[in-house]
């Protein structure tokens, strides 16, 4: 089990971990620093971007690896073997960082939407509920996701306008 580390925004970390919880491959130290590591199914798209961004360790890069989320890489019958494509660099990892935010906004809006219109819950109560199951309070402010919210149904009503036009 080849494993790689890297930074990303730490409420993105707090929500992958709590997302996958059902996926952390535990460390044999149980008393040790380092943090579990999710093991992604072939089906999850960060699955893909983990196998095609990973490349070989550069040389002049340090093998003490920092960051908030580990991942074991993919290891498929056919392709990268992990133990030489075991390095995932800056822009790879701002890369994978960003599918994240998408996977997350994505449930997120879906589930905004969901509470309101199938269950009667306001938005600000639902967004609450959301970033405390995932561990991201204090971590991301709950306006800025709203707003974000909003552009987005913005955006999706205004192309709605136009294709009906």
């Amino acid at each position: 089990m080849v494993t790689v580390t890297f930074q990303i925004k730490p409420y993105l970390a707090a929500y992958m971990y709590v997302r996958y919880k059902n996926h952390l491959d535990v460390p044999p130290d149980r008393f040790s620093s380092s943090l579990s590591a999710i093991h992604l199914l072939d089906t999850q798209p960060i699955y893909h971007f983990l196998h095609q961004l990973s490349i070989p360790h550069p040389p002049n890069a340090s093998w003490h690896e920092i960051g908030n989320i580990t991942f074991t890489l993919p290891h498929p019958r056919n392709g990268k073997n992990p133990n030489v494509y075991n390095y995932i660099g800056h822009d790879s990892a701002l890369i994978i960082e960003k599918a994240m935010e998408v996977e997350m906004k994505a449930e997120l809006y879906e589930f905004l939407l969901e509470n309101k219109y199938c269950h009667g819950i306001m938005f600000k109560k639902s967004m609450e509920t959301f970033v405390t199951h995932y561990n991201m309070v204090e971590l991301v402010e709950e306006e800025s996701l709203m707003r974000a919210f909003q552009r987005w149904r913005k955006m999706v009503k205004e192309e709605k306008k136009l294709n009906n036009n």
